[in-house]
């Protein structure tokens, strides 16, 4: 079948605990850090939606979010209807994100990572989270990226001084332009690291000129 979805043995093996016991597969989670989660074998969101159907997918998000409110001790709790369309949400931006990823976000919440928490958690600051670790999470994608690249062209043509990280884009460029569909992936992730650096640093100049204003 074309859209028949073919995963390796460890990875239905992964899906198999999470099925049998949900509260048990989550609690067994745990990353140290973005490179775990790229090496492991846990399911993405959308895998589990693929594979047992979207109440699943809900069940997990649930249970991960509910373990991230349990450590904090704030005034103005989630209720039930804010955790469930912050699932929705949370399903709708990042459907590629794995059960780590989320595991591994929310403990670095709880290390105070993205900031304080003012006697209030909600789906808002639960999206922040998310937000802040997605770029975390795009940065280190994109910086394997590179270095699988260099290691390969260095196989292939014996290269050993090194390309710049321009020359790098403009490889991929080219391949892109060749049909090279991981290279278009790449670029593409390139394209968005450079995107939120560049605004980050606007961000800085913006914040700096404010300062100089005031004195």
């Amino acid at each position: 079948m074309e859209n028949e979805l073919i995963l390796r043995p460890q990875e239905e093996n992964r899906l198999a605990v999470l099925r049998t016991s949900p509260k048990n597969y989550c609690k067994a989670l745990c990353p140290k850090k973005v490179e775990d989660v790229f090496q492991s074998d846990e399911p993405s969101i959308g895998t589990i939606i693929r594979k047992f159907g979207e109440p699943q997918a809900r069940a997990v998000l649930v249970i991960l979010i509910a373990d991230a409110l349990e450590f904090f001790n704030v005034g103005n709790p989630m209720s039930a209807t804010q955790v469930a369309t912050t699932v929705d949400l949370i399903i709708e931006e990042y459907p590629y994100m794995k059960t780590d990823d989320f595991k591994l976000c929310f403990k670095n919440a709880m290390k105070m990572k993205y900031g304080n928490i003012y006697n209030r958690i909600d789906g808002q600051v639960i999206m922040s989270w998310l937000r802040e670790y997605n770029k975390e999470r795009c940065a280190v994608a994109d910086n394997q990226s590179w270095n699988f690249h260099k290691e390969n062209l260095s196989e292939e043509v014996n290269y050993t001084s090194g390309l710049s990280y321009e020359e790098y884009r403009n490889e991929l460029k080219l391949r892109v332009g060749q049909g090279d569909e991981e290279a278009a992936k790449a670029l593409s992730l390139s394209n968005e690291i450079i995107s939120y650096l560049n605004k980050r640093e606007n961000g800085k100049q913006e914040a700096e000129g404010d300062n100089l204003l005031e004195h």
